[in-house]
């Protein structure tokens, strides 16, 4: 099979096996960093418009990836990010489902995936080709102290 080399082609893989889904993502994000630093690259990668899922849960996933990608690497945020498909879960979803976590990812959510009910860390798509720059990085206590603000 295939590494994924678009969020395009991630989608197909979770059409054709949707348990495929989650490995197909993480290959994604290997891809995807590979190219760091050359944005157009990157761009590249995010812009083909992918074909719906039919499964809420992985259009949300897929449409908060692309956004957050964007937003996070300095891209322009594809126009498909925002189509109702990906925004179409009805409850809140976390990942990991802990309910010892969840006010934690409550905080550290990226705006993306916070916008679709998908609540998750701070880096949701931290690889070990993860590019060594600076992490993000979500203050816990509040409010902050004042050599802190």
């Amino acid at each position: 099979m295939f590494r994924p080399q678009t969020l395009a082609d991630v989608a197909q893989r979770a059409r054709e096996a949707r348990p495929d889904f989650y490995t197909a993502l993480n290959e994604f994000a290997d891809e995807f960093y590979v190219d760091h630093p050359d944005k157009a690259a990157q761009q590249r990668r995010i812009d083909p418009i992918p074909e719906p899922v039919g499964e809420p849960l992985i259009d949300a996933l897929i449409g908060a990836v692309g956004e957050h990608l964007a937003q996070r690497w300095g891209l322009s945020v594809p126009n498909w990010t925002q189509r109702p498909e990906h925004f179409a879960l009805e409850e809140p979803r976390f990942l990991p489902n802990s309910r010892a976590l969840r006010g934690a990812l409550i905080v550290e959510s990226p705006p993306a995936f916070r916008s679709r009910l998908l609540f998750t860390s701070a880096e949701p798509l931290d690889r070990a080709r993860f590019p060594n720059v600076a992490r993000a990085r979500v203050p816990l206590d509040w409010p902050p102290s004042p050599d802190e603000a």
